[in-house]
């Protein structure tokens, strides 16, 4: 044999011993119960996932509503204040604009 045929068979009988290996794992996870054990597992890691994907969709959902309830009452508020100005009321009657939180800066660590 030339070294070709050689490195070809050795790279055959190594790929069938892997092969025969992770047979005999998959066996004895089988025969003892760790097979099952491990789908239970996969499916409870399915379900927390989806369970999460479903948390963060009401949590869009929720922010979504509130951003455009937010939206809806500041207009209501802009419109308020003017036809009070536009009915006599001058800027000192009226109560100041509250002072808003300024957001937390960005950290990139």
């Amino acid at each position: 044999m030339d070294g070709t045929q050689q490195f070809v068979l050795a790279m055959v009988s190594i790929g069938g011993g892997m092969v025969a290996l992770e047979l005999i794992k998959g066996l004895v996870k089988f025969f003892t119960g760790a097979a099952g054990r491990e789908r239970a597992r996969n499916v409870t890691l399915k379900e927390q996932r989806n369970e999460a994907w479903a948390d963060a969709e009401r949590e869009r959902d929720r922010a979504d509503r509130e951003a455009h309830n937010r939206r809806i009452t500041e207009e209501y508020a802009s419109q308020l204040r003017r036809d009070c100005t536009e009915h006599g009321m001058t800027d000192q009657e009226l109560r100041p604009w509250p002072v808003l939180k300024k957001p937390p800066p960005n950290s990139t660590t």
